[in-house]
């Protein structure tokens, strides 16, 4: 929703001339008061409006208000700036919005070049352009600040942190031309397995998924963004990946009720204004099978393509009006079973408003294939295939979206900020020092203590002391080593040597590796687990790990243990004395996240006192019972809860 002030939109201009005002006022009153509701008057004058303009509008134009693809790439180079074959791309098939991944993301004034070109390439109605700046591991901005993640969030269990720290990139995300943001993710991670959401989801009780998530919405919302809530109905108790394959959630109604659905119907309840769908199999809600094109299978409708779920359970039982849009449809759950032109009809029959990525066009020859899915799409409406009526509404909800948000008006643009504005503003905004504050605050906040025995932690750092880092990867150690030598020379330390080792490629404790945990006083070893190989016992992570503790305590040496990424491998470490978990992983930018691994480096040397709890639960080594269940979690002041 719009923020403290009344929009006045005027005379939109497609075929024929239309004039007419809009008010929006919404106030954005905090993160534990409900968001006050547009006036019944308002929202039937916004979509009475917006019915007037589609009503003018061709087959082709709707059609196009309703697609959003990607142009990551454009002929093998990351596409950083305009060129003339994207911005006539937009133009002739009337596209209503585009996203943007890091690619396209590569600066500050870049990105705001890059995102002005695209508004002004569509002459009519502006664009939603759109990102995934979920923070963690899920972050677009390069240079921007990330933020340590949900599931970091999660454990802070704070809704006003969360809404700052969303709030916050909201802004970065808003200053760079970008008006909708797909997050936050309110998936219940409940499977430790899940090989795609993880640290992604706010953790595994629907409770804290719901307050979290709506907080994260209100956030985004309060910057001027649009938010997005997260795959519906609920992408967190899997073990497959979206992208490679189709997986399923058997659960019955009163499971998928009490725990999926229940972040979805309170981001309902709270105003959310976009609901990205998942690419599961449900069941429950829909059992129609039909026959794969990858290979001939009878695999059951998944919830993006099926009618029972999106228009069924989300519109008509659930009671939700705004926008739905699909995850990627070029992914491999999708793609393969279904193919690109039948995917797209089926996700539009199904009640989808915007089928995301429906074809690829990344370059010159991608064009004709781009061009056979909107005529495919266009045919199928003409031929009745597709309801002109589901068209119509769909056109509809994305043209009132614009004109509430006041994107649109009668220039095209409701923003007549100029260029060199926009890049000053970006400038001053993205990774500004208040932002990077929130995402020191946030990170130390998350830090769990989930095992101290004998109170091995925090470890003392003194002068001539030799800490010993490893860690998976050059950007993860760097960030030990780096943080370790921080805190030695904020304290004044002399001779603190800080080594480094990395394991990742080798996962072999040699006999250098041993020398140099021989001369330390202090090791902290960072371990990481990212999937179900990962983390089990016979892993090359776990079994390296394993080997550095137990080597390391049978010479009498401190070890401290910091779970970089997803928290569950604590249980394949009995050995270890003590645990922390930062809920940090890898990204495409090396600093993405740095600070969550920092945070921890700050724990474990006493600069920081952990007040984090287990988001999630974690269970035994056989997964037959819980080690630790959600709400867990030790500090240096009380080793108990």
């Amino acid at each position: 929703m719009l923020s403290k002030f009344v929009k006045r939109i005027s005379c939109v201009t497609l075929t024929t001339s239309l004039c007419f005002m809009v008010s929006t006022n919404t106030v954005f009153a905090g993160t534990n008061n409900q968001k006050k509701s547009p006036k019944k008057q308002t929202e039937k004058m916004i979509n009475k409006q917006a019915q007037k303009i589609v009503n003018k509008m061709s087959v082709e134009e709707k059609v196009g208000q309703m697609l959003m693809p990607d142009f990551r790439t454009w002929n093998g180079k990351n596409l950083t700036e305009m060129n003339d074959e994207v911005a006539n791309v937009i133009k002739t098939y009337h596209l209503g919005g585009v996203i943007l991944f890091a690619e396209n993301i590569q600066g500050t004034e870049q990105a705001v070049r890059l995102t002005d070109g695209l508004q002004k390439a569509s002459k009519k109605i502006p664009l939603l352009i759109t990102t995934d700046q979920e923070g963690g591991i899920v972050t677009r901005i390069n240079g921007g600040t990330c933020m340590p993640g949900n599931m970091a969030l999660g454990a802070a269990n704070d809704v006003d942190l969360t809404y700052k720290v969303a709030k916050a990139m909201a802004e970065e995300v808003k200053s760079l031309g970008i008006n909708v943001d797909f997050a936050p993710d309110m998936d219940v991670n409940l499977n430790p397995d899940n090989p795609v959401i993880g640290v992604r989801s706010f953790g595994g009780d629907p409770d804290l998924v719901s307050n979290m998530g709506i907080s994260f919405m209100k956030g985004v919302q309060a910057a001027g963004v649009i938010p997005t809530v997260k795959h519906f109905p609920g992408h967190g108790d899997v073990s497959m990946d979206t992208h490679v394959g189709l997986p399923v959630v058997p659960y019955d109604m009163e499971r998928l009720n009490a725990v999926e659905l229940k972040p979805f119907k309170a981001a309902i309840s709270a105003g959310v204004d976009v609901i990205m769908t998942a690419h599961i199999q449900f069941p429950a809600v829909d059992n129609t099978t039909i026959t794969s094109k990858k290979d001939g299978s009878q695999i059951i409708l998944p919830a993006t393509l099926s009618k029972k779920v999106l228009t069924g359970l989300l519109r008509e039982k659930m009671g939700y009006k705004g926008i739905i849009v699909t995850d990627a449809l070029n992914m491999g759950a999708i793609a393969e079973n279904f193919g690109q032109n039948d995917a797209v009809i089926r996700a539009i029959n199904a009640g989808v408003d915007i089928p995301l990525m429906p074809a690829t066009i990344h370059q010159t020859s991608d064009l004709a294939n781009f061009d056979s899915m909107f005529k495919a799409v266009v045919s199928a409406v003409n031929d009745k295939t597709i309801a002109m009526s589901r068209i119509n509404d769909s056109a509809k909800r994305v043209i009132a979206l614009k004109i509430e948000k006041g994107i649109y008006n009668d220039c095209g643009s409701a923003d007549t900020t100029s260029l060199d504005q926009k890049i000053i503003k970006a400038v001053a905004t993205v990774g500004s020092a208040l932002h990077k504050d929130i995402e020191k605050e946030a990170a130390n906040r998350a830090v769990t203590l989930v095992k101290n025995d004998d109170n091995v932690l925090p470890f003392k750092l003194e002068d001539s002391k030799k800490v010993l880092c490893i860690g998976p990867w050059d950007t993860r150690l760097a960030a030990m080593t780096q943080e370790a030598n921080s805190i030695a020379m904020a304290k004044g330390l002399k001779n603190v040597q800080v080594e480094g080792v990395t394991y990742a490629n080798s996962f072999i404790v040699d006999d250098i590796t041993k020398a140099k945990i021989d001369n330390a006083n202090y090791v902290v070893l960072g371990t990481y687990s990212y999937d179900a190989a990962s983390r089990q016992a016979g892993s090359n992570y776990v079994k390296y790990s394993n080997e550095v503790i137990n080597y390391a305590q049978s010479k009498g040496k401190l070890v401290a243990v910091m779970g970089i990424r997803n928290p569950y491998e604590i249980n394949q470490m009995t050995n270890a004395k003590n645990f922390i978990a930062v809920y940090g992983a890898d990204g495409i930018q090396p600093t993405k996240t740095w600070q969550n691994i920092q945070a921890g480096m700050r724990v474990i040397f006493g600069e920081v006192n952990p007040t984090g709890k287990l988001p999630v639960a974690i269970p035994t080594s056989d997964n037959t019972g819980i080690l630790h269940n959600v709400g867990y979690g030790l500090s240096y002041t009380s080793q108990v809860q």
